[in-house]
């Protein structure tokens, strides 16, 4: 058969149209997330860039773009690429940006941006499957991302997912990133193309599959934004007015509470529920100009639709009510914030969450995201550290409604907290690291100095025979002679025995040491290279926790060896039983920068 020109199909219509329609028929969901493989192969040196202090994530690209990074490797090596008057290589350029996916992106959105990593089945929203296209922070009426569109959320994440901000990645890698998302686009639309040319017996035209990909991956008109002018009553009580006319309501509550009635599901037909609008988690900026064109544009392959049925004065009434639901203090506490903790030397390190020694160091707020999404979470933990040259020390601080220290029954989960460190310059994936750059973690669970008297949280508990204890089992009710368990033979406990961290009851450690490579290889440290201790406290609706170790170790396998004038990297993640949070169901930050005095 002789190649002839194809209408685009069915796939390429739909994409098309959605330019049009389908933002008309969508709502919330998500984009990229948390930290990828560390690549240490050749091409782009990926060292840690140098980044600026505190900047604020709509000035991170033009500071980004104006303060070079010494470490910009990225743009060394494609500047050699090319010659003064050349562009770099473009082989190059696509070489450097996969080479960044791989240790920023790929385990959650998988090595070819479907969305399929190794993390992505811990967390929900589901990351974004590049390939199919549905991009949700758009300022185009056809739904098609520009540039800057997609760079926006590399800088800023979206709060209200596990997708963090990259506002430290220097220009060139953000646009790296950028290009190789849009590429992976035009690759998922190939092969779509292909399997419908193979199913309907066709030969594909490659010169009309390139005017497809074109099509479908041009950004179109941008949605104009009038001069929206200064909130004030009469304004808010429109757009209140207006926001339950158009059906806001019946997904984001007649309150903003993102408590409607409506059942939702996206595109892909996973489950997403509406945003809380009063706790200020907007998913793209929360400027009104953003807010704006988030109206008139909606969230394409969500239920959150576009409101062009509307004239521009009402969709300005509209954005004003909404961003009267929060205030300005409340949406920036949104955004993951990455800072530089410097751990002060002090003569004595305290040990212990009610010395007043604490009260000498300035905490550092740091903002925490569930992996899980949930609204309620513990959204600031407040970091201390200080040591003496002998002992480093972590001082957490957190809201905690309920105090959940134990876990004897099936359904009871403790409370928990932990610090990830590591030291390098090109930070691993932060979901445990990888094999490649392990990472060393900390971990202090409640109730681990508390005998756990099982007997009396299940008092109706039925045994079997332990080993070495009696030797005849008359009955199968407990309350038999001979079934306590201070009544067994030591043998009988092999994990207490061996001196097993998680063992409740044991005296002076209190935490455990683990390595970690990656999702699913966390390792405890033998008892004898354990050497964190810590001590916790729940008062008033929050934990306090110290968690102490000796600066120096001689042995690595005792965790990772720090001196004054280092600078690690460090994550913290929170567990609340209350919520049954556990393993991978946790609340993070991102990677931080610490100095050591």
């Amino acid at each position: 058969m002789s190649p002839t020109r194809r209408k685009p199909s069915s796939i390429g219509r739909v994409n098309a149209e959605a330019s049009n329609s389908s933002v008309q028929s969508s709502r919330w969901s998500w984009c990229l997330l948390l930290i990828g493989l560390c690549v240490l192969s050749a091409g782009c040196d990926l060292r840690r860039p140098t980044r600026p202090k505190n900047v604020a994530p709509s000035q991170a690209s033009k500071t980004a773009a104006a303060q070079p990074s010494a470490t910009d490797s990225s743009e060394t090596k494609l500047a050699a690429a090319g010659t003064a008057e050349s562009q770099p290589d473009p082989a190059a350029s696509k070489a450097c940006g996969l080479q960044l996916f791989q240790q920023h992106c790929s385990d959650c959105h998988g090595k070819n941006g479907d969305g399929n990593g190794l993390a992505a089945k811990f967390v929900y929203p589901k990351p974004r499957n590049f390939r199919a296209g549905k991009f949700r922070l758009v300022t185009t009426l056809n739904g098609v991302p520009t540039l800057d569109d997609l760079e926006a959320v590399l800088i800023r994440g979206m709060p209200g997912s596990s997708m963090p901000p990259w506002p430290h990645l220097s220009a060139s890698d953000l646009r790296l990133l950028v290009e190789t998302v849009l590429e992976f686009r035009r690759e998922g639309i190939r092969d779509v193309e292909r399997a419908l040319a193979k199913d309907a017996g066709d030969e594909v035209n490659e010169q009309e599959l390139a005017e497809i990909v074109r099509d479908l991956t041009t950004p179109g008109e941008l949605v104009a934004v009038p001069d929206l002018g200064q909130p004030d009553a009469e304004t808010i009580a429109r757009g209140r007015a207006l926001y339950r006319i158009v059906g806001c309501a019946g997904c984001h509550g007649n309150e903003g509470r993102g408590d409607g009635q409506d059942k939702m599901v996206d595109e892909e037909g996973l489950p997403t529920r509406p945003r809380d609008l009063t706790k200020g988690y907007f998913k793209g900026s929360s400027d009104p100009a953003t807010v704006y064109r988030r109206f008139l544009a909606g969230m394409p392959g969500s239920p959150m639709p576009a409101f062009r049925q509307n004239t521009p004065a009402q969709v300005a009434d509209l954005t004003h009510f909404v961003l009267s639901l929060s205030d300005e203090k409340t949406r920036a506490g949104t955004v993951l914030n990455r800072e530089r903790i410097v751990i002060r030397r002090v003569q004595v390190a305290p040990d212990s969450p009610g010395s007043a020694a604490w009260a000498n160091i300035e905490p550092v707020r740091l903002h925490t995201t569930p992996l899980w999404w949930r609204d309620d979470f513990a959204t600031v933990v407040e970091v201390r550290s200080v040591h003496d040259g002998e002992t480093i020390a972590f001082h957490l601080r957190w809201a905690d409604a309920t105090d959940n220290h134990h876990a004897g029954r099936t359904e009871a989960f403790r409370d928990a907290i932990a610090v990830e460190l590591f030291r390098g310059d090109a930070e691993p994936f932060l979901g445990m690291g990888t094999a490649a750059a392990p990472v060393d973690v900390w971990l202090w669970g409640a109730g681990r100095h508390v005998p756990q008297d099982l007997e009396n949280v299940n008092p109706n508990v039925v045994v079997d025979l332990y080993p070495f204890g009696e030797q005849i089992v008359e009955s199968a009710e407990y309350r038999r002679s001979g079934t306590r368990t201070d009544r067994q033979a030591p043998v009988a406990f092999p994990a207490a025995a061996a001196g097993n961290p998680n063992v409740p009851g044991r005296t002076g450690i209190f935490a455990s040491a683990l390595e970690t490579a990656g999702p699913g290889t966390v390792t405890f440290r033998p008892a004898v290279n354990e050497s964190v201790e810590a001590q916790g406290e729940w008062k008033n609706g929050y934990w306090t926790v110290v968690l102490t170790r000796r600066l120096a170790s001689a042995d690595p396998a005792h965790g990772l060896p720090l001196a004054a004038g280092d600078r690690v990297s460090a994550a913290f993640a929170i567990w609340d039983g209350a919520h049954r949070d556990r393993d991978g169901m946790k609340s993070i930050t991102i990677w931080q920068e610490l100095v050591i005095e």
